[in-house]
């Protein structure tokens, strides 16, 4: 499967009445994993009951997902729900759930622990031969984990890593004790609830209630909650609806909507009419003033160029339009976080050079006096009028929270290009920015782009691994790690200038006052009185322009920048030499993650300091 021919951008975005384009929207998806005993403990006289269970669950997640799509539809991309389940075809519980699934009309997406053939010898008999042939026949994605007979644990845990990578909500057919080993069900179940899956939990024991084991979202759920002892609760309509909603729906805080509305609202805007910021780049050296800095590439098609490398990749692994949807949604939030940053920055240098110029002005115009002080004056008013609008225009306009979220967004997007490649890595961590561990609208955006990916298809053999490694360090950490150490040397180049400036003010202000002291004792008196005047404009007018300068190495945060990305990019050097030639899949995948983790760290770290930096008028 390659690219479509027609425009990418045709895909998924439909355009407005005046042509203009938006944020695509993620598809709705819902995806069930299964865990479970085999046929040596789902025994024929358990099987009964726990099939007519199985229908139940199942069908109670189908109508919700119906329900709550029904009921987002705003802001989904328009289509019915998707369903998947997610299973291994295992004799028992894994082909017990998959035969209800397709009944009911899911979809059924297949990760063996190894390759096809070589599962198959799990299942002596014929019949059972068969019927694994026939579900992979029916099968809509099949994936080929690259397990080893001699480490027969590890493969099954691999397998159980891309069914939890891949699914929403997990069906445990468990009798509730701890797992045999790795990759058994008490494992599986185990880390679903440290990941903050919901658990649908089917005893075997026909006596036995079905339990909804789910940790909760917020500050209430999740982290305080003990492995030996995980939350519990009823297996009905509202409990499961609630953690369904939790997953599906975006958080319902008015702020959140406001910010998602936002958004899938933005429209594409490739004239750039604040430029004040690369002009202070420009004039430091920092960096030359280029034509980007006032007209930009259509959204689109700039990442298209950047991203277009990782097409080789995901051909024939995840469709097309999956992929596009994914590269779409990176490309829109990275160009309009570009945008916002550079109105938001460039606000910061016109408020605080114009204060420095207004004061300038006023103290010529107590030099010169006379009519021509009225000009000044005026000017002097214009000034403060236009720092009090630039103002008002960036907090109207929400240059610094829509610069910070999407900026959040596009770095929770871009690793998922690799990271879902690699079938048992896990989407990027929920965002860190705010304290009280509730999600926001980006965390929902992020996971829908990630579980309408789906589960990647085909066989990962160990030259595909090889090559998928490569991709991890020469694709993504690799240039991170360039990038970190370019932003360091700009960002601590841009503070040192700014710093020379400040203090050029300050020596000069000093040179003057001694200069002053020592002229006053051979001048006249009219002459001293004359100078007095213009050494108190000059006097003035440099510390003015000094703290101008200070204030904008405050807020522009370049040396906390510098050091920030400095520790980033030895970071991910640390962990680029984790990367050998002859990797695992497991150990590859986390890797990936941990390096995601990394750069997410520093993100947030970044979002902590500029939130307490607001654009405000200078006092």
């Amino acid at each position: 499967m390659g690219k479509p021919d027609k425009p990418a951008d045709a895909i998924f975005e439909a355009p407005d009445v005046d042509g203009t384009l938006h944020p695509p929207r993620p598809r709705f998806v819902v995806s069930v994993g299964v865990t479970g005993h085999r046929a040596d403990r789902l025994t024929r006289p358990l099987e009964a009951a726990a099939r007519a269970r199985v229908d139940e669950a199942l069908a109670l997640v189908a109508d919700i997902a119906a329900q709550l799509h029904r009921e987002g539809s705003d802001w989904f991309a328009p289509g019915a729900p998707e369903l998947h389940l997610v299973s291994a075809i295992a004799e028992g519980a894994d082909r017990l759930c998959a035969e209800v699934a397709l009944a009911q009309g899911y979809l059924l997406d297949v990760p063996l622990p190894f390759p096809a053939e070589v599962y198959a010898n799990d299942f002596p008999d014929a019949a059972s031969k068969a019927a694994f042939t026939s579900l992979c026949a029916r099968a809509t994605t099949i994936l080929e984990l690259p397990g080893d007979r001699a480490t027969d644990s590890a493969a099954y845990s691999l397998a159980g890593g891309a069914i939890l990578a891949s699914s929403d909500i997990l069906l445990a057919i468990w009798n509730g004790k701890g797992s045999g080993g790795r990759g058994g069900t008490g494992d599986v179940v185990a880390t679903a609830l440290a990941m903050g899956k919901p658990v649908i939990h089917i005893p075997l024991e026909a006596h036995e209630e079905v339990r909804l084991l789910w940790p909760g979202e917020g500050p209430a759920g999740g982290s305080w909650h003990s492995a030996l002892e995980p939350p519990s609760e009823p297996f009905d309509r509202p409990h499961l609806e609630e953690a369904l909603r939790a997953l599906m729906l975006p958080p319902d805080e008015p702020g959140e909507i406001a910010a998602l509305t936002a958004f899938l609202g933005e429209k594409q805007q490739l004239m750039i009419r604040r430029i004040e910021y690369p002009l202070l780049l420009a004039a430091t050296g920092a960096q030359p003033l280029r034509a980007s800095a006032w007209r930009k590439d259509p959204y689109i098609p700039a990442a298209r160029a950047d991203w277009k490398r990782f097409d080789s990749f995901w051909q024939g692994r995840v469709a097309d339009d999956r992929f596009t949807l994914l590269e779409q949604g990176y490309a829109w939030a990275d160009s309009l976080a570009n945008r916002f940053a550079q109105s938001f920055r460039s606000g910061h240098v016109v408020n605080f050079t114009f204060s420095a110029i207004a004061v300038a002005l006023a103290l010529f115009g107590f030099l010169i006096g006379g009519d021509i002080k009225v000009l000044f004056v005026v000017l002097e008013l214009l000034l403060i009028a236009a720092i009090v609008a630039n103002t008002r225009v960036g907090h109207a306009e929400s240059w610094q929270q829509r610069w910070l979220d999407y900026r959040q967004l596009a770095e929770r997007l871009r690793p998922m290009r690799s990271l879902k490649l690699l079938a048992v890595a896990r989407s990027p961590a929920v965002s860190a920015s705010n304290r009280t561990g509730n999600r926001r609208w980006i965390d929902w955006y992020a996971t829908s782009i990630w579980r309408q990916l789906g589960m990647p298809s085909g066989r990962i053999d160990h030259a595909l691994l090889v090559k998928l490694t490569d991709v991890v360090a020469n694709e993504e950490v690799g240039p991170e790690i360039a990038y970190h150490h370019r932003n360091s040397h700009r960002m601590a180049h841009v503070n040192h200038r700014l710093h020379q400036f400040g203090s050029i003010c300050f020596i000069s202000t000093v040179l003057l006052c001694i200069g002053f002291l020592f002229a006053t004792t051979f001048l006249s008196h009219e002459a001293a009185k004359m100078s007095a005047i213009y050494f108190t404009v000059a006097t003035a007018t440099l510390p003015a322009f000094g703290t101008a300068a200070y204030g904008l190495r405050v807020q522009g945060d370049f040396a906390g920048s510098s050091a920030r990305s400095a520790a980033t990019a030895d970071a991910l050097s640390a962990l680029m030499s984790e990367l050998d030639t002859h990797p695992s899949l497991a150990r590859t995948a986390a890797i990936a993650n941990a390096a995601a983790a990394i750069m997410l760290v520093d993100l947030a770290e970044w979002r902590l300091t500029y939130q307490q930096r607001a654009l405000e008028i200078p006092g």
